[in-house]
Formats: C-alpha cells, sequence, structure tokens
C-alpha cells in the first residue's frame, strides 16, 4: 500500500499537464492550467506548515464556527450495504440530525452536503464548473507529495488500514470538497460513514463491531487540530459503544495518510474527520425503530464532543438522548427488540450496570435487541435495588430507574 502511494503520487505528478491537456481539451486551458500549476507547486515550502491549530479554532468558536457535514458517498452509489440496508441513506440521516443539534447553537454556521438523491446545490453547481480547477489542484498537491516523499521530507508509514479506492468521480468530489472548504474558510468537515470491510459475505454477520475515527497524519497541516476534535468526539461516542476492533482502528483515533476527506496529498487546511459510527450489520442499524433512536444518539453524541472541545459543555445531560423513556410497554424479555430496549440498556449503562460485569460493549453493545447479557444486567441492578432478580422489567424496576434517572 505505502509503494502504491508513492507510485500514484509520482505517476500523477508527471502526467498532471497531459491530464489538465485532455480535460481542457484546448490551449487556453493548458496555460491556464500550467499558470495554476506552477503557482501551486511555488507554495510548496510552506506544504506542511500548520494551516489551523486548536488553540484557533477555541477561539474562534466565541464567533462562528463554519461546519460542513458531509454524508459519506455520493446520493446514487458508493458504500457498503447489508440486507438492502445502504449506508449512504443512513449517514444522511445522522447528518441531518446532527445538523439540527448545530444549528440550534448560534456558535455554528452549518452545511449538509447532500440528501439521500442529490448533492447540496452549491456544492453540484461548484463541481459542474470548476472541475478543471478541482482536478488541477488534485494534481498540483499530488505533485508536491511526490516530492517531499523523494526527498524524505514525508514518512511513509506501515501501519495503515487499508481502504478501498474511491471512483474517480468520487475521488474528483471529495478533492473539491478539499478545495472548496479551505477557500471558503470552513473550519471543520466532518465526514460520516458505517464501516464495513474486505472479505465480509455479503449476507453474513462481520467479524469485527464498534466506531473509529480517522483524522490527519501527525505530518499534515491540519492534523494538531483534527486529532483534538477527533479525541473528543470519540470520548463521547467510547462512553456508549465499543471502539473498533478491528486492528489500527481499535487506537480508536486513527491517523491516516491515504484518505482524501481527510486531507490526503495535505489538500485540506481545516479540521477534517472522517467517522464511522459502526459496522453496518451491528444490530442497531438493523431495525428500523432501533435504527433511527440510534442514529439521533450518535448525532447526539458526535453534538456532545464538539462542544467538549470548545470547553462549552451541555449540562445536565445523560450523554443519550434515547432515556428517560416510558418503560410500560417494554419488558426486556430475551428475543425483544425495539428503542425501549436500546433506551434501557442505554440507561443501565449509565447507571452501571451494563454491560454486565465481566463484560464488554463488544459483547453486549447497546444494540437495542434483548439477549442474555441485558437479562444478566436487569437481574444485577434488581439485586443492588432489593428486587427480586427475574431478569425482566416489573413494576417494581421501573420505578426504581425512573427514581434513579430523575436528575441526569
Amino acid at each position: 500500500m505505502r509503494n502504491g502511494l508513492l507510485w500514484t503520487a509520482t505517476y500523477a505528478g508527471c502526467m498532471a499537464f497531459v491530464i489538465i491537456f485532455a480535460t481542457a481539451g484546448g490551449g487556453v486551458y493548458l496555460r491556464e492550467g500550467v499558470v495554476w500549476t506552477v503557482k501551486e507547486t511555488q507554495t510548496a515550502a510552506a506544504f506542511f506548515v500548520t494551516s489551523i491549530t486548536a488553540e484557533q479554532i477555541q477561539n474562534e468558536y466565541r464567533e462562528k464556527i463554519r461546519v460542513l457535514i458531509v454524508p459519506g458517498h455520493q446520493p446514487d452509489v458508493g458504500g457498503t450495504e447489508f440486507n438492502g440496508l445502504y449506508e449512504r441513506d443512513v449517514v444522511v440521516d445522522i447528518a441531518d440530525a446532527l445538523a439540527v443539534l448545530l444549528t440550534q447553537n448560534p456558535h455554528y454556521e452549518v452545511m449538509v452536503a447532500r440528501t439521500k438523491t442529490a448533492w447540496n446545490p452549491v456544492l453540484e453547481t461548484y463541481f459542474d464548473t470548476h472541475a478543471l480547477e478541482i482536478d488541477t489542484f488534485r494534481q498540483s498537491q499530488t505533485l508536491q507529495m511526490a516530492n517531499y516523499i523523494a526527498d524524505g521530507r514525508f514518512v511513509l508509514e506501515d501501519d495503515q488500514v487499508y481502504h478501498n479506492n474511491a471512483s474517480s468521480r468520487a475521488a474528483l468530489q471529495l478533492y473539491g470538497i478539499n478545495k472548496w472548504t479551505s477557500d471558503n474558510t470552513y473550519d471543520i468537515t466532518l465526514h460520516l460513514h458505517l464501516n464495513d470491510y474486505a472479505g465480509r459475505r455479503a449476507k453474513r454477520v462481520g467479524t469485527y463491531d464498534g466506531f473509529t475515527i480517522y483524522v490527519p497524519d501527525h505530518q499534515y497541516s491540519n492534523a494538531p487540530a483534527s486529532k483534538a476534535v477527533g479525541e473528543a468526539v470519540a470520548a463521547r461516542l467510547n462512553a456508549y459503544h465499543a471502539t473498533s476492533t478491528l486492528p489500527i482502528e481499535n487506537r480508536g483515533v486513527v491517523e491516516d495518510q491515504e484518505l482524501i476527506a481527510t486531507g490526503s496529498h495535505n489538500s485540506v487546511d481545516g479540521v477534517a474527520l472522517l467517522i464511522e459510527y459502526g459496522y453496518i450489520y451491528e444490530p442497531q442499524f438493523q431495525k428500523p425503530s432501533v435504527r433511527t433512536v440510534a442514529t439521533a444518539d450518535y448525532a447526539y453524541q458526535t453534538y456532545l464532543g464538539l462542544q467538549d472541545f470548545f470547553n462549552d459543555p451541555l449540562s445536565p445531560t445523560y450523554g443519550s438522548i434515547s432515556f428517560p423513556y416510558d418503560w410500560s410497554q417494554a419488558d426486556a424479555r430475551i428475543g425483544e427488540s425495539g428503542p425501549g430496549v436500546y433506551a434501557l440498556q442505554a440507561a443501565l449503562h449509565h447507571l452501571g450496570f451494563y454491560p454486565p460485569a465481566g463484560k464488554s460493549f463488544s459483547e453486549c453493545p447497546v444494540s437495542g435487541r434483548a439477549g442474555t447479557c441485558t437479562r444478566a444486567a436487569i437481574e444485577e441492578y434488581q439485586s443492588a435495588h432489593s428486587i427480586e432478580a427475574t431478569g425482566v422489567l416489573g413494576p417494581r424496576t421501573r420505578t426504581a430507574l425512573e427514581q434513579d434517572l430523575a436528575t441526569p
């Protein structure tokens, strides 16, 4: 993979002028492309100068933070799929919920990059009218990176997670987003995804679970601030969800050199995160009624993480919006699923009983599906409150939960 990055960078840099000419179809555009490329290449001396710091962006919060939320992939294609559920659609639901939360805070100016059917008109127009400029920008950044790799000023890392290659169309749009956010001084770009891995059989639940957040490699200009924001969001997600069990992703916050979304070839100035909220086959995504509350919860925890980073935390808060809940219609017997079970698992975790003793979130996720983990947690809770340990919700257990959750 590392050799692939070097080969791609070198080849793309050498072919830059040819591609510009072919794309433009004429000498006028070629001359413009050459001028642009020369101008961009001349800035190589500042290629890895820090473009934004955590302190700078925290100071800007006093006025206004510009945030672009990018639901992963394209409106009509791309992303992983499981049992008819498409990643590219689920992440729009998370993005919309997050946008609602952010827009209620006067410190944020928020834009969502696309719906389930179309790009935001601003970006759609930009992609159409600036295609040559975007491609030239991509070539320029790639050429500069090739030079830095060749003379040893950029070190290729071996411990990188494998990623599928983006299509040429998707790659150009991602570079376009990077350029557009930098040109329009956006402070934070959040790319939202669900995870999967190569080799999983299409109709089978996979081996791995949990969330991870990708941030730029530490050598990139936007790395320090991005990592600081990423760690704040990860801490909130980790309060109710497992960290990914995939090797390297199990760090929780993972530096990456190749993801265009986080600034491959040093192509974005502002904070850039790619959040993988979980693996698409995980149970919280499978039942629509549970997925609705889970996506809202992921959005809420992302928002709380941002507020923690900006030293403006919400208080009081449980860290989850799934509870308090009216559990009168739920008894959490094994096999039951729904938003009530999700809220119960989250509430029991908040109170220190879920996952049950000796278990982890990977073994016992907040999933909305009652199983042996939920039963054991209820029994522990009941025993702690001198209630008969039946493992299901009864009147006394519901009353105890209401009393314990009266104050965040």
